[in-house]
């Protein structure tokens, strides 16, 4: 089922729980900070590690012997997840991501793959190695990046409706956090694991962390906001 609920359906349900404060046109800046709030916490939630079957995309492309460096036509590439080499009698391998791979000279069947280059126009030059001595099919399994909000009207897809909970909590918990609300770490806290609880991709010690790693930082940034509170309060401010 496609996405249906929309950015002004999250603005409506997180301006319940603060106090109907504004959150577009503040400043003057038409719909902000909404548009950026909105941004951030879907390039989150599809951000890496997460892996999620309904942002799952692939694409293949053949090799040339002694050709090391393919470019491609992948708009919306975020992050690869799988990657596999198939020769010509039919056997396909499964091969390792790398973030980057170094120039060679050496051809065999690629072992390692990388989305080596991104023009930012949608064209991403994938570099294999060892050099391909030969034909072979290569298919790239990979996570969708997120489409931007531009419009209030904006859905929340590829997102589905049912986990409307996640960008919901993490949007209010945003809202909160930049009215200097005390309600913010624990919106935060809760978001951070929802996120991770609904995600199948991670295994659980890559959860623990990511999430601890996560933690750590909000709770330091909830010391020193509960530490500017109370110089505040003690001077009657």
């Amino acid at each position: 089922m496609a996405a249906t609920i929309t950015l002004q359906n999250a603005i409506n349900f997180a301006q319940a729980f603060c106090q109907l404060r504004p959150l577009t046109g503040v400043g003057g800046i038409t719909n902000e900070p909404a548009l950026t709030i909105a941004n951030q916490v879907k390039q989150f939630i599809l951000g890496a590690p997460f892996a999620w079957r309904w942002n799952r995309a692939s694409v293949s492309f053949t090799t040339v012997a002694g050709t090391q460096d393919y470019a491609q036509a992948v708009s919306d590439l975020g992050w690869l997840e799988k990657a596999s080499v198939k020769d010509s009698n039919g056997n396909e391998f499964e091969i390792d991501l790398k973030l980057v791979l170094s120039k060679s000279s050496e051809q065999s069947q690629p072992q390692h793959v990388a989305a080596q280059l991104d023009d930012n126009a949608g064209n991403v030059t994938f570099r294999l190695l060892p050099v391909p001595d030969g034909v072979y099919t290569v298919t790239l399994t990979y996570q969708k990046k997120a489409t931007l909000f531009t419009e209030l009207t904006g859905t929340w897809a590829p997102i589905p409706d049912e986990l409307s909970y996640l960008y919901q909590k993490g949007f209010l918990a945003m809202a909160l956090e930049l009215a200097d609300d005390p309600r913010a770490g624990f919106e935060t806290q809760l978001f951070l694991r929802q996120v991770i609880a609904a995600n199948a991709g991670l295994k659980d010690s890559e959860k623990n962390i990511f999430l601890e790693g996560r933690l750590v930082n909000e709770r330091q940034q909830q010391g020193e906001l509960l530490g500017v509170q109370q110089g505040r309060a003690s001077r009657g401010a």
